[in-house]
């Protein structure tokens, strides 16, 4: 149970301080620009300087939903395995990729949900669908139930072994940097940013894709989408618009939800 509230505690903290960059990532890759300065005008245009933080209600579900559930079942699949995340020493890092895996696949779930509703926010002015809700409504309205599913393919794929790496390099990572800065604190923080920023950087082309299809950009397949972008646009290039945006959230998000999650479920053990 405390990695549950663990998860909880680190969903609740990282969405607040890490949004704005995730409107702006999706800006960039709604757009397909490289341009921070052409996104963060095209945010403001759009619904003035709080449209930094349009769509925060489901991105704070999502995150609460996704942490709460990748740190849940990532732990309990350790414990299938006879690891003990209490004892990071013992846990291998084949160990580490397996539950890492699972904790990825299970949360990708609630995650292509609400952030198929995030990115529909993100993406439409406040002239039209104004919060969650009426997205939601004007959804199954539109797409019925099977509109919600849209990009889910795509999620499962950005996340299931990126979170295999993301947990298998974490632990090693912070002992190392623990050792070498004699700080827990700073090991954490970094350790937890810098395996954020690896594995998002992996997760770019499948992500760019997902959000294409759910800000309803295109209807194609997930392998259509990679062929299309990589044509219509600068070849490799355009797998990583917005990675600026996504490498200095990434860092962020997962320096905080790593280290809160880490104490917090040791405060609750």
């Amino acid at each position: 149970m405390n990695d549950y509230v663990g998860g909880l505690f680190a969903g609740v903290v990282s969405t607040f301080v890490s949004h704005p960059l995730d409107t702006l990532k999706v800006t960039m890759q709604y757009h397909s620009t490289h341009s921070i300065s052409g996104a963060i005008r095209s945010i403001v245009k759009l619904n003035s300087i709080g449209g930094f933080y349009r769509g925060v209600s489901p991105n704070l579900i999502t995150q609460c939903a996704s942490q709460t559930s990748f740190y849940g079942s990532y732990a309990g699949c350790l414990r299938l395995l006879g690891a003990n995340r209490d004892d990071h020493e013992s846990i291998t890092l084949l160990q580490n990729f397996i539950a890492g895996s699972f904790g990825g696949l299970i949360q990708a779930f609630p995650s292509s949900v609400f952030e198929l509703l995030k990115i529909r926010l993100q993406t439409t002015s406040h002239q039209q669908e104004a919060n969650v809700y009426q997205v939601f409504r004007h959804l199954i309205k539109t797409e019925g139930f099977r509109g919600l599913t849209c990009g889910l393919h795509a999620t499962i794929w950005r996340d299931t072994p990126t979170y295999g790496l993301y947990m298998m390099i974490y632990d090693p990572l912070k002992r190392f940097l623990h050792t070498s800065t004699n700080s827990e604190l700073i090991g954490g923080l970094i350790s937890g940013g810098t395996v954020g920023v690896i594995s998002w950087t992996l997760a770019c082309p499948v992500d760019i894709c997902k959000s294409k299809q759910q800000a309803g950009y295109t209807n194609k397949s997930l392998l259509q989408c990679l062929v299309e972008v990589y044509r219509t646009g600068n070849g490799m290039h355009a797998f990583f618009c917005g990675w600026t945006a996504i490498a200095t959230r990434a860092f962020i998000l997962n320096a905080i939800s790593l280290f809160v999650w880490d104490r917090t479920r040791r405060w609750f053990g």
